[in-house]
């Protein structure tokens, strides 16, 4: 069965021979650079940091907000001042006018998991669906050109469609990424005020870290999305595989994202992500909709062999157990999740609860996915 960790988050002991700790608690003047790695003189960053009045929690998220969803410009392969129409919109990665309609209700809604301040944790919750699974990615000009052969119709299987779907998911996670590295290093600021130092020091070294890795993964994306641009510039699509799985029954849950591939859908350790030095190969999905049901679409490098070994342990899994497996899949691996409100509340009271455990947990440790009795979606594989 899927191991889920005792916490959310990924526990690392500190160290005190690590050089950060060493650095942070020996003696420093006034002028010289701040232990933390900011840039600033001592004496402006954490010499009285213990005394600083902390900003409350509304506070924080207001500010990161900023940082994290300001507009970063067009993110097509031949964006330039000259090329470029219209402003920066915010760009659905699952299409407006497809997988997002099968799921509205009549409000004009769907449902999608947000971070509540009640419990500090992600809980199903609406949203319009005009503002769902969008990011600032493309001007308006270029998010029509590029886009319109997957927006209008139905999914045809075509290859390049799929490679297409799969560099909206790379942009998106490229954008959010980037900005996840700039919201981090602007908490790093000051979200430890009022904290006594070795508190600080704590803070500090998990941010460190924390920006170090997702450095990385951007680094890794920005040199995948590359790929994609330089395939999308020739329209040379055989630099890539993709394989798509089609499914009669009714479409109550949507998804999209990029992600490493830690682990096949039976659990097996593919790569150890914590390790830095290693790079990582990435796998796209998607799913799609068709006249009768759906289709879930998988995009990778060619000649990549995580990407490969998690798609061919998808194909293993029996046709009966995909829909249910996969689900589970995404609730666990992205958030780039939206499903109908219907589907949400015919759920059994423990069907949501293990979703919401997926859900609030950041990460998991191997273990095979398993059909529940009762599935989640009457997906019927053809």
């Amino acid at each position: 069965m899927i191991k889920l960790p005792a916490q959310q988050f990924k526990v690392t002991a500190v160290d005190e021979n690590d050089p950060f700790v060493a650095n942070a608690l020996s003696d420093r003047k006034h002028f010289e650079p701040c232990w933390c790695g900011s840039g600033k003189k001592y004496k402006k960053c954490h010499r009285l940091r213990e005394n600083e009045k902390p900003y409350t929690l509304g506070k924080l998220q207001n500010l990161q907000r900023k940082v994290f969803w300001r507009k970063r410009g067009c993110m097509h392969p031949l964006a330039s001042p000259t090329s470029c129409s219209g402003k920066v919109i915010d760009a659905h990665t699952i299409q407006r006018k497809g997988p997002l309609e099968r799921i509205v209700d009549e409000t004009g809604h769907v449902m999608h998991f947000e971070f509540t301040l009640n419990d500090g944790e992600l809980n199903a919750s609406k949203i319009g669906w005009r503002k769902a699974s969008v990011f600032p990615g493309y001007c308006t000009g270029h998010d029509s050109s590029l886009f319109d052969p997957i927006e209008k119709g139905e999914f045809s299987g075509q290859h390049w469609h799929c490679v297409l779907q799969a560099f909206r998911s790379i942009c998106n996670e490229s954008y959010k990424k980037r900005a996840l590295v700039e919201a981090l290093e602007f908490q790093r600021a000051f979200i430890d005020r009022g904290f006594d130092l070795d508190s600080q020091i704590n803070t500090q070294l998990s941010y460190t870290k924390n920006i170090e890795g997702q450095k990385k993964s951007l680094e890794e994306l920005e040199n995948l999305r590359a790929k994609f641009e330089s395939a999308i510039i020739q329209r040379k699509f055989d630099v890539f595989e993709s394989k798509y799985y089609v499914f009669q029954g009714d479409l109550d849950v949507v998804s999209t994202s990029v992600f490493q591939c830690e682990f096949d859908f039976a659990g097996n350790k593919l790569i150890d992500m914590w390790d830095l030095s290693l790079d990582a190969e990435m796998l796209s999905h998607s799913i799609m909709n068709t006249a009768d049901g759906g289709a879930i679409i998988f995009v990778w490098l060619k000649d990549e062999h995580c990407p490969s070994t998690v798609v061919a342990s998808f194909d293993n899994l029996p046709d009966d157990e995909k829909g249910d497996i996969f689900v589970q899949y995404c609730f666990v691996n992205c958030e780039n999740n939206f499903f109908a409100e219907k589907w949400w509340e015919n759920l059994s009271q423990k069907e949501q609860t293990l979703i919401k455990r997926y859900v609030n947990t950041l990460y998991y440790e191997g273990g095979k996915f398993a059909a529940n009795k009762n599935k989640l979606v009457n997906w019927a594989f053809v």
